[in-house]
């Protein structure tokens, strides 16, 4: 005990005996054994005989470590002791001192148990641990360490920073209530920003897949709007005049006209004028107009080409044995590649 004192009156200032030793033969030692056995319950100390000894002072000491060693929740009696042993109001303290002092620890704690129950979902939302600093604030304080700790830019802090400057009704409904409304909108803002960047993006993708038919760069694509990207084709002549892309984007006139082309539009067209090149081409072979040969079916136009070639030609006798198929697939081979080997035939 006699370093423990002197320790304490390094850290303290206060002048302690450098020995804790039992009173005298004959002196008076105050309070007596029932006064500080009651007293050393509040914090738990065990009494033994050389404690009811001592002089009174020590014993006020004794009461303060034991206190200590009960931290928070018995802070006041912490400081009571001190302040007696210091006060020299010792005798005062056994008797009333410290059950005064119990009780503000007593109503501090039931205090802090209510806030802790009213202020933890609303530190769990944010992250952060709900701390005795932090019980011990009023709600106005509260209301601004959640503050502190929103996001920046969100409805959470914008709903602290309204809460903090009302009244003390609107601080407490919004630590119990306003700032789980003003989450769920930045939750219900964050999905509706998702999703508007999705839908952003789906229809950038879809620009930059359809700008490869015309072979247009994938960034400038992704960053046009839908009607400059379609304008894009016809007025810079991303596209032939005379082919089926170049037409439908330039007859494309309307918000929906101009999904419709970038999403479908755009690859049927392509794949129609790939169709026409294939028929111009064959046609060519035999004279038929270009224009005229577009505007005919495959069928038809086998039957044209037949009908304009040289009796008894390779490519007459090809066209022939097309059109008695009567197999579209038979008409696409001869007009891609047989029309041409008969050409070749009939030219050796």
């Amino acid at each position: 005990m006699a370093s423990s004192l002197a320790v304490f009156a390094v850290a303290t200032g206060a002048a302690v005996p450098a020995v804790a030793t039992a009173a005298p033969a004959g002196a008076s030692v105050v309070t007596s054994s029932e006064v500080r056995t009651k007293a050393a319950a509040v914090v738990g100390l065990t009494v033994t005989p050389e404690l009811l000894r001592i002089e009174e002072r020590d014993f006020v000491y004794e009461i303060y470590r034991a206190a200590r060693l009960r931290g928070e929740i018995a802070r006041e009696v912490q400081f009571a002791a001190l302040d007696a042993y210091n006060g020299g109001w010792t005798s005062l303290f056994l008797t009333t001192g410290i059950y005064e002092a119990h009780q503000r620890d007593l109503d501090r704690e039931a205090l802090y148990q209510a806030r802790r129950a009213e202020r933890q979902p609303s530190a769990t939302l944010l992250g952060f641990e709900l701390t005795t600093i932090l019980l011990a604030y009023d709600d106005k304080n509260f209301v601004f360490a959640l503050w502190e700790r929103a996001a920046s830019g969100s409805f959470v802090k914008a709903g602290a920073g309204k809460a903090f400057a009302g009244t003390p009704a609107e601080q407490k409904d919004f630590i119990a209530r306003g700032i789980f409304v003003e989450h769920q909108r930045d939750v219900d803002a964050a999905k509706e920003a998702a999703e508007k960047e999705a839908a952003e993006k789906k229809l950038r993708d879809a620009r930059v897949k359809a700008a490869a038919v015309v072979g247009m760069d994938p960034a400038l694509a992704a960053q046009l709007t839908d009607e400059y990207f379609v304008q894009q084709i016809w007025s810079r002549d991303l596209a032939p005049r005379d082919s089926e892309v170049w037409n439908r984007a330039f007859h494309s006139r309307t918000p929906e006209q101009w999904r419709a082309f970038i999403d479908t539009g755009i690859f049927e067209a392509a794949a129609k004028d790939k169709v026409d090149g294939i028929k111009v081409r064959a046609a060519a072979v035999v004279g038929i107009d270009a224009g005229y040969a577009r505007y005919l079916q495959e069928g038809p136009l086998v039957r044209e080409i037949w009908t304009r070639s040289r009796p008894g030609s390779q490519v007459q006798a090809a066209a022939y044995r097309a059109l008695q198929s009567e197999s579209p697939a038979r008409w696409r081979v001869f007009l891609e590649t047989e029309i041409f080997v008969a050409e070749a035939a009939d030219r050796s």
